[in-house]
C-alpha cells in the first residue's frame, strides 16, 4: 500500500500537476482546495503527509495548522510564493518538517517528501482500509469499485468521483460551485448543466438497485446523499 498524501492548495491547475507527478513516485494523493474539506479528509482517511498551500480562500495554511496540529502527529510541509523570513519561521514555528517556496521544482518536492515517507511501498495494507460503506453501498477507493446491494454498479470515472465525494461527506450538502472547480475544473456559470446531468445518471443507477437511495438536489445550494429520505445536516 502506498503512503497517503494530501495536498491541499487552491490553484486547481497545480494541484492536479503535482497530483499527478506524485502518483507517478507510487503516492496516493488527496486534493483538497480549502480547509474544511482538508480537515473532514484528515478525519476520515490516514493520511501520511500533509502538502499546505498558505494562501488560502478563507482559513489561511497558518490557522488550519493551528486548528489540527495538535490531532495531527504527521510531517506537514508548507508551500508559499511569500520569500520573507517571518514566513517562513511562523511556518515552522508552528511545528511545520519545512517551507517549500513556489515555484516548486517536482525533484526538490520529492526529495523533500521522501525524507518522511522514504519508501511509497513500504506501508502494510491492513494498516488503512480504502473502503467505505453506508447501509448496503460500498466504494472502494483503491480497486475504484462499488457494490450496492451486493452487486456491482458500473460507472463512469466521472459518476466514481462523484459518488465517492457526496459519500465521504454523507447527509451533507457539497456545493456546486466546489463540484465544478474540483471535478470539472472549471468556475460554475449558474447556466453549465453538466453536473446536473452527472447526478441523474448516478442518480439513476443507485435507484435501479436500490430505491430508497436519492441524490438530492438543494436548490441554490448543492447536492446531498441520501438514503431512505434521510435529511441533509
Amino acid at each position: 500500500m502506498s503512503f497517503h498524501i494530501l495536498l491541499l492548495e487552491d490553484d486547481v491547475a497545480l494541484a492536479r500537476l503535482t497530483k499527478d507527478f506524485l502518483q507517478q513516485q507510487g503516492y496516493v494523493v488527496s486534493l483538497a482546495s480549502h480547509s474544511q474539506k482538508a480537515q473532514l479528509l484528515l478525519k476520515q482517511q490516514q493520511i501520511d503527509l500533509l502538502l499546505c498551500d498558505v494562501m488560502l480562500p478563507g482559513q489561511s495554511g497558518f490557522e488550519f495548522v493551528a486548528q489540527i496540529r495538535q490531532s495531527y502527529p504527521g510531517p506537514i510541509l508548507f508551500m508559499t510564493a511569500q520569500t520573507q523570513l517571518q514566513h517562513q519561521l511562523t511556518g515552522l514555528g508552528l511545528g511545520a518538517q519545512d517551507y517549500l517556496l513556489k515555484p516548486l521544482d517536482p525533484r526538490l518536492l520529492l526529495a523533500k517528501i521522501q525524507v518522511f515517507l522514504p519508501k511509497a511501498t513500504a506501508k502494510p495494507q491492513a494498516e488503512r482500509s480504502t473502503e467505505y460503506r453506508q447501509f448496503n453501498l460500498l466504494l472502494d477507493s483503491q480497486c475504484r469499485s462499488v457494490t450496492l446491494a451486493g452487486q456491482t454498479l458500473p460507472l463512469t470515472h466521472a459518476e466514481f468521483m462523484l459518488l465517492q465525494t457526496l459519500l465521504l461527506q454523507f447527509g451533507k450538502i457539497v456545493s456546486r460551485n466546489w463540484l465544478f472547480r474540483e471535478q470539472l475544473g472549471r468556475e460554475y456559470d449558474g447556466m453549465d448543466r453538466t453536473m446536473d446531468g452527472r447526478v441523474s445518471r448516478l442518480r439513476k443507477k443507485l435507484q435501479a438497485v436500490d430505491a430508497k437511495w436519492n441524490i438530492v438536489t438543494a436548490w441554490g445550494e448543492g447536492y446531498y446523499l441520501s438514503y431512505e429520505n434521510s435529511p441533509a445536516v
